[in-house]
């Protein structure tokens, strides 16, 4: 990842579903209390850590979540 993925909050927010009570995909965010870690915007459209479950109040930016590396070939 590099500096210039990060998207700043006041530009744009990471897509949710058209449902009511949708959350966003989990994404890497930079909360200025808490450093860097895994996030999502819940229904409310309130930060929360991915594995925590905590409330996030200061992410000042994200950035999707990089692909899955390929999967390395076996020797038989």
């Amino acid at each position: 990842m590099k500096t210039s993925d990060w998207i700043s909050v006041k530009t744009s927010l990471p897509p949710k579903e058209d449902k009511k009570w949708a959350c966003s995909d989990v994404v890497w965010v930079y909360d200025e209390e808490c450093g860097q870690r895994k996030g999502y915007l819940d229904d409310d459209n309130q930060w929360c850590d991915a594995n925590e479950c905590w409330y996030l109040n200061h992410v000042t930016h994200w950035m999707p979540l990089p692909e899955d590396p390929p999967k390395e070939k076996t020797e038989s």
